[in-house]
């Protein structure tokens, strides 16, 4: 995750390209010095890599900073969704031409009693069919403007108890409860969905005996999402640096397992996380403990998408990001006294 270019980040990306970039807040001062950031990163890698951003609207909303704020995804998915629909172009014809390829968005979290009150706010709703029809609807939205979702947090955060607040945060929903509801957008959605982010909770229902991260669990990542759900995309793993989420493990041992229980790439923060990141994966491949096959397998699936990244877009025009932002403006009042009701 950075925001600014320098000589060392320069250096970083031609030295160690990483497979993405994941951009901070606060983002550039403007909407035209952000285009030519991103478009730094992309000449100083030498293969194609993914440019990300977190843009959910309402709370998660980075692009306030050049355009009026959009509505929650609650508020949007209360409408319908097609205006879920039309919210997600717009959220994509921006990240487009400001040289982004990639949204870690949807959430497709169920919001419940349960849940913490910041996320019921980025969720579409309790129920998993009205989930799962606003999230289609705001991953073909992106997918015309050809940025790539990814979904989160699976297996589903919802039913993680807002009220812990230390330690490893654990799900205690019965398995087949979570396949009938929390899942129930991912299986519908997996097929379109180019990346998905493992949550880094744990969930009982898979690791009853000692409950582990969802990110560095084989019974959910390669159990349930790889061979039950038969998903062929990227699995994202986040969060390791948290005491939290290793543990007595550890970073490096975290990073390790994570590869091993069937994750493609690890989001870690530019600096020491990042070269702790790699010489754990350095480890994990000398050690034997990534066999050739887990590596190739994870390397194909890194390839087969990126392969889908747009080339960079022309330079942006004033006259594109006024219009934009009459657009954003547009859209927005029409929710106008909505975001008090939805959570």
């Amino acid at each position: 995750r950075e925001n600014r270019w320098s000589k060392l980040l320069e250096r970083v990306m031609r030295e160690t390209p990483p497979g993405g970039v994941l951009l901070s807040e606060p983002l550039p001062r403007t909407a035209e010095e952000t285009q030519a950031f991103t478009m730094k990163i992309r000449r100083a890698c030498t293969r194609p890599v993914f440019i990300a951003i977190r843009q959910d609207g309402g709370d998660c909303d980075p692009l306030s900073r050049y355009f009026p704020g959009l509505p929650s995804p609650r508020a949007v998915a209360k409408k319908s969704p097609d205006a879920v629909g039309r919210w997600a172009d717009l959220i994509g014809e921006a990240l487009a031409r400001l040289g982004f390829n990639t949204n870690f968005a949807p959430t497709l979290d169920l919001a419940s009693h349960s849940s913490a009150k910041d996320l019921g706010r980025r969720t579409f709703g309790r129920n998993p069919h009205q989930v799962t029809e606003c999230g289609r609807a705001f991953v073909r939205g992106l997918a015309r403007h050809k940025i790539l979702s990814c979904g989160k947090h699976f297996p589903g955060r919802g039913s993680v108890p807002c009220e812990q607040t230390a330690g490893l945060r654990v799900s205690a929903k019965p398995m087949a409860v979570l396949w009938s509801e929390d899942l129930l957008p991912f299986r519908r959605l997996l097929p379109r969905l180019p990346m998905v982010l493992i949550s880094s909770a744990a969930y009982k229902a898979y690791d009853f005996d000692i409950p582990r991260p969802a990110s560095l669990s084989s019974s959910i990542v390669r159990g349930l999402l790889r061979e039950k759900l038969e998903y062929r995309g990227l699995a994202l793993a986040h969060n390791l640096e948290s005491s939290h989420v290793h543990g007595t493990l550890g970073f490096d041992h975290a990073v390790i397992q994570s590869v091993e229980s069937g994750c493609d790439m690890i989001i870690v923060d530019q600096g020491a996380p990042f070269g702790s990141a790699l010489r754990a994966l350095a480890t994990g491949t000398q050690s034997g403990r990534f066999p050739a096959p887990r590596v190739a397998e994870a390397l194909r699936r890194i390839r087969s998408t990126a392969r889908r990244i747009p080339p960079m877009p022309p330079r942006i025009a004033t006259r594109a990001v006024e219009s934009l932002q009459n657009r954003f403006e547009n859209f927005s009042s029409e929710f106008a006294g909505e975001e008090s009701d939805h959570a």
